[in-house]
C-alpha cells in the first residue's frame, strides 16, 4: 500500500505544477481623465496593466510583481475616457495570503495592436494596499487621483479543486488505483461506496470475513491468508494428510477420539481389541 500512497504524491506534485490553485480578477469599469489621452488626431486606444505583489507598506511601482501581472486588451477610447473592458485575471500557485499590494497603470497604444513599455505613454498609475478574502463576490472600488478617476472591482476565487481560505486545500474526485473518493464543498475526500482509508485505497471486505485471517483486493471480496479457508476465512487448514483430525491453527491434526498416529489414520478402537488377554 506504501508504493500506492508513493504513486499518488508523485501524481499530485505533478498536478500543482500545471495547474494554478487560485485566479485574482480584476474589471475596469471607467476612467476619466483631465488630460488628453490620445496624442495625435486619430483614434484613441489605451490598456491597463496591473501588478500583485506581496503587501508593502510603500508600495514601489519597480518589478517583481511576485504574486503575477496581467493586463487589458486594447481598448478604443475617446480622448479622455473610457469604459468598460474584459477582466484581468491573474492565476497564482501558492495560498492566498489575504493582503496583497496592486498597482494599476493606463497606457497609451501606439496602435490597436501594439503594447509599449514607453514610459512617455505612461498615462496613469495607482498602488494601494488591500485585504481580500476568497470568495466569488466582487470588491468594489474607485480612486481619485490629482487629473483622473478610476473606477474598478476585483475577487479572488479557488481555481478547480482547490479548497480553502488560501486555495491551498487540494482533492480531484478520483475512481482508478490511486483512490476512490468525490470531494466535498470544503475539499475534504468522501470514499465511494465499498472503500475507505485516509485515500479511500482500501477495500472493504465482505462483512464475514475474518479481519484476522481474510483480506480483499476488491470491494466484498474475501481472499484467505495462507493457512485458513472457507467463505469467511476463519477455517483453519489441517495438516496434508490428516484423515481423522481437527486444527485450531493451521497445519495442526489433533486426533477425534479413537484416532492416532501423525495422520490420525490409525484405528486405536480395533488396535486394542486386537491386543491378547491376560488370564487373571
Amino acid at each position: 500500500m506504501a508504493h500506492l500512497h508513493l504513486r499518488y504524491l508523485l501524481a499530485l506534485a505533478l498536478v500543482h505544477a500545471v495547474l494554478s490553485s487560485g485566479v485574482f480578477e480584476l474589471k475596469i469599469h471607467s476612467f476619466h481623465t483631465a488630460q488628453r489621452i490620445c496624442r495625435r488626431h486619430r483614434d484613441c486606444h489605451i490598456f491597463f496593466r496591473i501588478c500583485l505583489k506581496h503587501p508593502e507598506d510603500v508600495i514601489s511601482a519597480e518589478p517583481p510583481c511576485t504574486f503575477g501581472t496581467g493586463q487589458t486588451n486594447v481598448i478604443r477610447a475617446d480622448h479622455t475616457s473610457i469604459s468598460s473592458s474584459a477582466p484581468i485575471r491573474v492565476p497564482f500557485h501558492f495560498k492566498w495570503p489575504g493582503t496583497f499590494s496592486l498597482i494599476i497603470e493606463a497606457w497609451n497604444a501606439e496602435s490597436p495592436t501594439e503594447y509599449t513599455d514607453n514610459q512617455n505613454n505612461l498615462v496613469s498609475r495607482l498602488a494601494t494596499r488591500r485585504r481580500l478574502a476568497i470568495g466569488e463576490d466582487w470588491s468594489q472600488d474607485v480612486h481619485f487621483g490629482e487629473q483622473s478617476e478610476l473606477r474598478y472591482s476585483y475577487h479572488v476565487f479557488c481555481d478547480e479543486y482547490y479548497f480553502g481560505d488560501g486555495c491551498a486545500d487540494y482533492c480531484r474526485p478520483r475512481d482508478d488505483t490511486l483512490g476512490h473518493y468525490t470531494c466535498d464543498e470544503e475539499g475534504n475526500r468522501i470514499c465511494l461506496e465499498g472503500w475507505k482509508g485516509n485515500y479511500c485505497s482500501e477495500p472493504i471486505c465482505s462483512t464475514d470475513c475474518s479481519e484476522r485471517h481474510g483480506y480483499c483486493e476488491a470491494p466484498g471480496g474475501c481472499t484467505c491468508r495462507m493457512g485458513w479457508q472457507g467463505p469467511s476465512c476463519n477455517e483453519c487448514v489441517r495438516y496434508p494428510g490428516c484423515l481423522h483430525g481437527t486444527c485450531s491453527q493451521p497445519w495442526q491434526c489433533n486426533c477425534h477420539e479413537g484416532w492416532g498416529g501423525l495422520f490420525c489414520d490409525q484405528d486405536l478402537t480395533t488396535s486394542t481389541a486386537k491386543l491378547p488377554r491376560h488370564p487373571c
